[in-house]
């Protein structure tokens, strides 16, 4: 492996929708757990703003109405928890009050520190369109450790899982988040008993504008551009077999398609019914504020299979908070 340290799943952090009826996030949390031998750590973040304080508000009050609306919320993942753990499973509860929500969960995740994290959120199949809500994107955006957004569609027996690569580190992504994101599409599919495939999605489109002139030659242009592409095609695909060395992916289940990121990989997901896409993020901002570039998001809104993202070690470091 290169000398990288080899991925595992020791504890797994489920965060729950205290308002939710269904909880995917819970489900496959719980069955991820299940085949690492990890434990589970179940955690609601809530708020209230009727109980985060008035300008002349008893705080003696509020601090008691506060702990009794975190002891509901305790409450409701009693029974939750004594199911699992009469499975087998090893399982902790935390409850905290915070606002924004993002940043509770982030900050509870950094100090605890899980191998996994996992949320629930849904895809929209007649709008084929991913409904993140506000804390899903700036957890997207924000939490360092790898997250996985679950949605309600279960897993098969032998799951299909995609690593959205980038070889040619066009999205400035650094080289070795193509080699975690193959590690964890790896260990994922080991512990599931699936199969990865490796996908990148190449757009020569600063190549091809330099072509599209030939001078007195009309058909010249289409001969160059054809040249121009199988040149980056060869050039991407030493660039794939270069990174793939270090990790067992079958030569057939490598997948080098010229066009857009945010239509290729929705594509090739739903052609290979894929179960779970992993992909890369970094943060890009000078003022360290984390957040992904538009090419990510729209490939984030557009997948309707499960989502690993996966930031680089130091990303911890360039957290505005």
């Amino acid at each position: 492996m290169g000398g990288r340290p080899m991925k595992r799943i020791d504890r797994v952090l489920a965060v729950l929708d205290p308002t939710a009826d269904a909880q995917p996030a819970l489900r496959k949390a719980a069955d991820l757990a299940r085949a690492c031998s990890a434990t589970l750590d179940l955690l609601v973040c809530d708020f209230d703003p009727a109980l985060s304080g008035q300008p002349f508000a008893e705080s003696g009050t509020l601090a008691r109405h506060r702990e009794a609306f975190l002891a509901d919320r305790r409450a409701a993942l009693d029974p939750i928890a004594a199911e699992l753990r009469a499975g087998g499973l090893a399982v902790e509860t935390h409850v905290r009050w915070g606002h924004p929500l993002h940043r509770s969960i982030v900050e509870y995740a950094v100090a605890t520190s899980p191998d996994l994290v996992v949320k629930d959120t849904h895809y929209h199949g007649l709008l084929r369109r991913t409904l993140f809500t506000n804390t899903d994107w700036n957890l997207i955006r924000a939490c360092p450790l790898p997250l996985l957004l679950a949605k309600e569609r279960e897993w098969p027996a032998s799951p299909r899982i995609v690593a959205a690569l980038d070889p040619g580190h066009l999205g400035d992504k650094p080289a070795a988040l193509d080699h975690d994101i193959l590690d964890w599409a790896g260990l994922l599919a080991q512990r599931t008993g699936g199969e990865v495939h490796a996908v990148h999605a190449f757009f020569p489109a600063a190549l091809l504008a330099a072509t599209a002139f030939t001078g007195d030659l009309p058909f010249a242009g289409a001969a160059v551009a054809a040249e121009v592409v199988a040149a980056e095609r060869e050039r991407l695909g030493r660039a794939l077999e270069a990174v793939l060395a270090a990790h067992p992916v079958d030569p057939a289940r490598v997948h080098l398609e010229q066009g857009a990121a945010s239509e290729v990989l929705p594509r090739v997901a739903e052609t290979l019914d894929a179960a779970l896409v992993v992909m890369g993020a970094v943060s890009r901002s000078r003022v360290q504020e984390a957040f992904l570039g538009s090419t990510a998001e729209r490939v984030l809104d557009r997948i309707g299979c499960d989502v690993l993202v996966v930031k680089p070690p130091d990303f911890t470091e360039r957290l505005p908070f």
